[in-house]
């Protein structure tokens, strides 16, 4: 038998809640031949009820956007106060609605950018926050999720149900403790910045740092609980503490290429360094940057660096094309290891290897910036630009959808080789004429410009799957360098 009771009382100037528990678990028996047994050999009464308090006149004290780690041994009673909270905090408007984990649904064929957010931008937004910020992670389905990335597509759900209280039992218990404390600290970083109050429960103790909560109740067997408020400030996960980056090569590139979205090479490699996380005596590749040589012609750059329009007239092609490589490296990657994502890896990457790169500027252009501001957040600055090649693509996507090809499905290999295989041979020589603009315009490889001028509809799927939204252009000036622009427009004068 469980007798519960809980009263509660608002201190209304502060939005606090203080909510007082008691309950005990009565247990007896029935008589059977053994349980009498068991009375005989130590005296007590076979019928005889015996209270077990779990909590006794238990206060806590709760302000909407607290975070509250509830620790202690398994069976301590964790569970019965995560229930009674749930019950008591849904009653109040100041904390918004409650969710709990056992009460997340997830649906095993789920693909991820369709069970969050009002629009795909927004589903992006929402999965880079926990971690999930790789492009086909995006189009992946639950179901083919590791353990930590179900647990971190989880929290995505939570933050997304419209619910400002989120209690999780069980809290991280099934990752292993490296994934865990990045979870938690991706947890934390959520809610407070949008205002949410987090209650996590579960009885592995190495989540203090990351949680980093305003309260931590430590329940212990029987009604002893302990509770302590504390004034927490903004801090890295402790995971981040333990990486260091420093100089990579290739083969680092290489472990890491499979989890970017771009299978295609990075250009011509000038440097590359990595991140090393150095945890429990072993290191393991934690993220990788790779810095390559500078496409010759970048609109962005022309408007970032307004003097490259003058020299872009008076050099001929070979003296402007030897001034842009001297003058420019190019982040063509930036890789984190999905375990360590959503913790500043990436940012940590930038910002430490900017100065090394060994020119005047650094630049970046990326369409996942649009979803994850790590290039600003690194002393990046990001550059507003209109772009030629793009008015052409748009262009040449509306003479195609003219022509019958989707301009929305574009990127589903299965619908262009069908559509196009479909077509008179008449109609498949127009839209290779609009699909090679395309492949001029991308500077793709003669391979595939060949393959589209002989209607090869293999070269010309290729080419169509491979346009992107307009992507976001970063620069960096390094301080510390001369610039041979500079050079150039003082020896012209």
């Amino acid at each position: 038998m469980v007798r519960l009771r809980i009263s509660l009382t608002e201190e209304e100037k502060r939005g606090l809640l203080r909510i007082k528990v008691n309950k005990s678990f009565k247990a007896g028996s029935r008589i059977t031949k053994r349980t009498l047994e068991v009375s005989k050999a130590f005296g007590i009464g076979v019928d005889e009820e015996k209270v077990f308090p779990v909590f006794r006149d238990f206060e806590l004290d709760i302000e909407p956007g607290d975070v509250v780690y509830v620790t202690g041994e398994s069976g301590s009673g964790k569970s019965v106060l995560l229930k009674a909270l749930v019950r008591e905090l849904s009653r109040h408007r100041e904390f918004g609605g409650v969710i709990a984990s056992w009460e997340l649904e997830v649906r095993p064929g789920e693909i991820l950018v369709h069970g969050v957010g009002r629009d795909a931008s927004e589903a992006m937004k929402i999965l880079s926050m926990v971690g999930l910020n790789e492009a086909y992670l995006f189009l992946r389905r639950y179901r083919e999720l590791s353990e930590g990335q179900k647990y971190r597509y989880k929290l995505a759900k939570a933050f997304w149900s419209g619910k400002k209280t989120l209690i999780f039992d069980e809290f991280c218990s099934t990752l292993d403790r490296v994934t865990a404390r990045i979870v938690a600290y991706l947890a934390q970083k959520f809610c407070r910045k949008n205002r949410r109050t987090l209650i996590a429960a579960t009885s592995h103790e190495d989540l203090a740092h990351d949680l980093n909560p305003d309260l931590i109740v430590r329940k212990s067997f029987g009604p002893y609980v302990e509770v302590a408020r504390l004034k927490p400030s903004p801090r890295p996960c402790s995971i981040l503490e333990k990486i260091k980056v420093e100089s990579g090569d290739y083969q680092d590139y290489k472990i890491l290429a499979p989890f970017h979205y771009i299978g295609r090479s990075a250009g011509y490699i000038r440097k590359i360094f990595r991140a090393v996380a150095q945890l429990d005596g072993r290191r393991e590749l934690a993220g990788v940057i790779v810095y390559s040589h500078p496409y010759l012609d970048v609109s962005a750059r022309s408007t970032a660096v307004q003097e490259l329009k003058e020299l872009r007239k008076i050099l001929n092609r070979r003296a402007y094309a030897k001034l842009i490589d001297e003058s420019f490296s190019r982040i063509s990657r930036v890789i984190v290891h999905p375990k360590y994502r959503g913790i500043g890896v990436g940012t940590m990457l930038v910002r430490e290897t900017l100065r090394k790169a060994g020119t005047a500027y650094v630049e970046a252009l990326a369409v996942m910036a649009r979803y994850n501001p790590f290039f600003e957040k690194a002393g990046m600055k990001r550059i507003e630009y209109e772009s030629r090649s793009m008015e052409i693509i748009e262009k040449t996507l509306e003479r195609l959808e003219l022509l019958g090809v989707d301009p929305s499905l574009i990127n589903s290999r299965t619908y262009l080789r069908r559509t196009l295989t479909e077509m008179s041979r008449r109609r498949l020589r127009e839209v290779a004429d609009a699909v090679k603009r395309i492949a001029q315009v991308k500077l793709m490889s003669p391979k595939i410009a060949e393959g589209i001028e002989r209607l090869d509809i293999d070269s010309m799927v290729d080419a169509l799957s491979r346009v992107r939204a307009k992507p976001e252009y970063f620069i960096w000036r390094n301080p510390e360098l001369a610039s041979p622009i500079e050079r150039a427009l003082k020896k012209r004068k």
